[in-house]
């Protein structure tokens, strides 16, 4: 497995188990409507994101101009797909729009605030050295 579905799944993981926290505060504070809503926004969330990984392998694994329509067209799809899984429930008045698009929100909002950063600092990135030119190594320690 590459490391950005690695990356995905770990923070997946991490946001399931922060929302399902969240879902239980939610729910022992206002109603289960509420709490039922806002986990749904963000298993919405979590299928966005985790989906990341999938726009990620397309745009490495082809070539450059395949890889490119192929990422757009996933990417639309995406959020074509958040658009319709929070729409079409929201417009029907299943639940209260606000907690489920807050789940959605949360998802996104923790994920690159919180948890990609934690996870970039933890990868092991090559740094390739330069060649020092003496002579200017020279003339700057002259000064």
């Amino acid at each position: 497995m590459s490391g950005h579905w690695q990356l995905a799944f770990r923070s997946a993981g991490w946001m399931a188990l922060l929302a399902a926290v969240a879902v239980a505060v939610i729910s022992y504070l206002f109603d289960m409507d509420s709490a039922v809503a806002f986990g749904y926004g963000a298993g919405v969330g979590l299928l966005s994101f985790v989906s990341t990984a999938m726009t990620v392998s397309l745009l490495t694994g082809w070539s450059k101009v395949i890889g490119v329509v192929l990422g757009v067209g996933s990417f639309v799809a995406r959020y074509g797909f958040v658009a319709i899984a929070l729409g079409i429930p929201i417009y029907r008045d299943l639940w209260p729009a606000l907690p489920a698009l807050g789940g959605f929100a949360a998802v996104y909002f923790a994920e690159t605030v919180l948890l990609v950063p934690w996870s970039i600092r933890t990868m092991i990135i090559p740094v390739t050295e330069r060649q020092v030119d003496e002579g200017a190594e020279r003339r700057r320690g002259a000064r």
